[in-house]
Parts: structure tokens; sequence; C-alpha cells
């Protein structure tokens, strides 16, 4: 074999091995880029929620500041307006998404918690005892509804499912009339325990004549 033969094998076999080099080190690139990307797409749907949401909390009354929500972004897409945008330029972009969700979740949470505690002022608990037994059995579900929506956390099919049961049932409460104050003893004195002795025939004629007889349960007391 002459040494020229043997001096082209070995550029072959270099230029060869340089081809593997940067094949492997563009797989490991296009990898670490594709991870990134995922880490980005992930934090911008966690974004998109929490600013529907946001959104949703504003029409009804709130006020979740929004402002600058895309900065992050606009940097991003001018870094990458010339073509595959860099790692350094995508976890930029990933930290500034996750850091405005952070700051849009935490605004969320404290206009919800003080809409809620308005909203929920607004109904006539009192007037619940004046409701028939059917309809107050489906208003304390309605309540209990409301408080286990305004405990958990805002998204926006709950918030708008907060403002439909919250709209129904104030408007049950409104129509219902003002307990007066012989039938809220009544009530007291049978929330406490009484027996049938101490109930005159005034006390249950107003019962049937508030239609509240059915909301009253009767049991013997054990001996």
């Amino acid at each position: 074999m002459s040494e020229q033969s043997v001096r082209d094998k070995a550029l072959v076999l270099a230029s060869e091995a340089r081809r593997i080099d940067l094949g492997q080190q563009e797989e490991a690139t296009a990898v670490a880029i594709t991870s990134r990307i995922k880490t980005l797409r992930d934090g911008l749907e966690r974004l998109r929620n929490t600013l529907q949401a946001a959104r949703r909390l504003n029409v009804h009354g709130a006020n979740v500041p929004l402002n600058g929500v895309d900065d992050g972004l606009k940097r991003f897409r001018q870094r990458a307006g010339e073509g595959l945008p860099s790692k350094m330029a995508l976890d930029t972009a990933a930290r500034a998404v996750d850091r405005v969700e952070s700051t849009v979740r935490q605004a969320l949470r404290e206009a919800w918690r003080t809409w809620c505690e308005q909203r929920m002022a607004e109904l006539r608990r009192d007037r619940l005892v004046m409701l028939p037994a059917g309809e107050a059995s489906a208003a304390e579900l309605s309540l209990a509804d409301l408080e286990k929506l305004r405990r958990g956390a805002p998204r926006a099919a709950d918030i708008q499912q907060f403002v439909i049961s919250h709209r129904e049932l104030r408007a049950q409460l409104d129509s219902a009339p003002d307990p007066d104050p012989e039938v809220l003893d009544l009530l007291h004195r049978l929330q406490v325990g009484t027996t049938l002795d101490k109930l005159t025939p005034a006390d249950l004629q107003l019962l049937y004549d508030r239609q509240l007889a059915g909301t009253v349960e009767v049991r013997r007391r054990a001996t």
C-alpha cells in the first residue's frame, strides 16, 4: 500500500469522524431544543388557562390586572424571528412565561376571594327558613355548592358555574319573605331542642301557615 493511499484513507476517515461528531452534536442540540420547546409550550398552556379565568372573572366585576402579560413573548418573537430559536432564547422565554403566570395567578386568587365574599354577602340567607321544605333543601345544596366553589382554585368553568348558581339562588331568596320574629323564635326553639308539650297549637299553626311544617322532623326521645 502506497503512502498516498494511506494518507487518502486517513483523510476520508477523519472527514467521516467529523461528520459523525457534527451529526451527534446536531442531534443533541435538537433534543435539547425540543425539550425546551415542550417546557415553553406547557408554560404557555398554564398561562392561557390562568388568563382565561382572570378575564372571565373581570367580566363579572373583578379587577385582575393583566398589563404586560405578553412582554416576554414579544422579546422571544424578536429573537426567534430569523429562524430556529436558541436554547438561551427558549429558556428566557419559559422563565418569563412562568413569572407572568405566577403573578397573574396570585392576583386572580386574591380577586377571587374578595369577589366571592361580596357575592355571598348579597344572599339573604336569613330567608332560607321561609322557603318551603323542598325549596329550602335545594337552596341549602346550592349554598353548599357555592361555598365549595369559592374554596377551590378559580378556573374559568368554575367561575361561570358560581355565577349561574349564585344568580339562581339570589333570585330565589330575594323573592322569599322576610322572617318575622315569631318564626325565628320558634325555629330557634326547635333547633335547640324541645318537646311536643312545649309547643302550643299556635306554634304548630304558625309552621303550617308559613309552609314550614315539612322542614321540621319529630322523633321520640329514648327514655
